[in-house]
């Protein structure tokens, strides 16, 4: 009896070490969830986000990670589909135990993981930019996207002031940040004496823009005001209006600008012609500015070196939105002191402006967790040509 027990003892003696030193391998690291459509109708997102996550988890690793610990990145899939991907978030939560979650891409994906990510009082940073995502509703939530309307203002403000556009037209997919957007676009276009000649819509991943491009031509409408939120489609508009010869001017969101290189490499440059975009300033350059020099050149060497399959992701401007979410996660739970979502997601409202990134400046406060500071977003002319360092050329400059 007393063997028997004395072999009892030692199993669980050996048990205990062995539960300690996984709760002591827990404690070692810190956990990041990434969301993202890697199947599905927005796959192609979710191929360029993974590939920017792992490079900034390198990056932060290699640079003491967070709170003096290892960052482990843990992917999941939400395969475009909102519930599958709400599904995903609470794995990564209950299963996975994740400190903090970033992504998806898409507002009608977010919308519902925020309202889990806020039940577990995690940080929570994606890309999405309905204006419903707001911190009365999810205080955890930031986005590194402004609303679709911040989006537009620079080109609007160019085509006016530049183009001499008085008649605008729109056309928008049908998602929840753009559907908000063209609402809040319309409101400012009042303010400013002009209403839109004429307002499309178009479904994600759609095979045909004819009818819609055809409709606002007949309207009269002396330049486009263009939203989207997949790279697919942003190529399909610009196929579209060149099979129809309609060279009126383009001035797209920021998605445009994301994958105009590879896109360009599909469609050829001839369908860019007349199209300006808008992306963050940290991205651009005006004649004169040095080559090569500023972070975000620093980033796109590096990226050329160590992702083989850049170009076809889209270049360096595809992985940007997303290779910066986990430089501000890392820099907020280190300034903050702590991975405690409450914690680390009032520092970041308090202090966005301290937060350095490669593309430009943040701003957050109580009313908006929308981080790009409004002046960090400027129009681009031809955003399918980049310099050599991988910087696009501003309007106007």
């Amino acid at each position: 009896m007393g063997t028997r027990l004395n072999k009892t003892l030692s199993i669980l003696a050996v048990a205990s070490v062995a539960l300690g030193s996984s709760v002591a391998f827990a404690e070692d690291t810190v956990k990041l969830g990434g969301i993202m459509s890697m199947t599905g109708g927005g796959a192609s997102i979710g191929r360029a986000a993974s590939t920017a996550w792992k490079l900034a988890v390198d990056e932060i690793n290699a640079n003491g990670g967070i709170l003096g610990k290892k960052v482990e990145l843990v992917i999941a899939d939400t395969m475009t589909d909102p519930t599958h991907g709400v599904a995903e978030a609470r794995r990564l939560l209950q299963n996975e135990k994740v400190d903090a979650i970033i992504g998806p891409a898409t507002s009608q994906e977010t919308i519902p993981i925020a309202t889990v990510t806020t039940e577990s009082k995690v940080l929570h940073v994606s890309t999405a930019a309905s204006p419903t995502l707001s911190p009365d509703t999810v205080p955890y939530h930031f986005s590194t996207s402004v609303t679709a309307l911040n989006q537009i203002i620079p080109n609007i403000n160019f085509a006016i002031d530049k183009l001499g556009v008085k008649k605008f037209g729109i056309i928008s997919d049908n998602g929840g940040m753009s559907k908000a957007g063209v609402v809040e676009i319309t409101e400012y276009l009042k303010e400013k004496g002009l209403e839109p000649v004429e307002i499309q819509e178009f479904p994600f991943r759609t095979e045909d823009m004819t009818p819609q491009l055809l409709s606002l031509r007949s309207s009269g409408a002396e330049a486009l005001l263009f939203i989207s939120s997949l790279g697919d489609d942003a190529r399909k508009m610009l196929e579209n209006r060149l099979d129809i010869g309609w060279d009126v001017p383009v001035l797209a969101n920021q998605t445009l600008s994301n994958y105009a290189v590879g896109n360009a490499g599909v469609i050829g440059e001839e369908a860019f012609e007349n199209v300006y975009a808008v992306t963050f300033v940290g991205q651009t350059y005006c004649d004169g500015d040095p080559v090569g020099e500023n972070a975000f050149a620093k980033f796109v060497a590096r990226a050329n070196k160590e992702v083989p399959e850049l170009e076809m992701l889209g270049g360096p401007g595809s992985l940007a939105p997303y290779y910066i979410i986990p430089l501000i996660v890392a820099e907020t739970m280190n300034g903050a002191g702590t991975t405690e979502g409450e914690a680390a997601a009032k520092w970041l409202q308090e202090n966005a402006g301290q937060v350095t990134i490669p593309t430009g400046g943040l701003q957050a406060s109580d009313k908006s967790h929308f981080l790009p500071a409004l002046d960090s977003i400027v129009t681009i002319e031809s955003p399918h040509k980049l310099r050599e360092d991988g910087l696009a050329k501003r309007a106007g400059c």
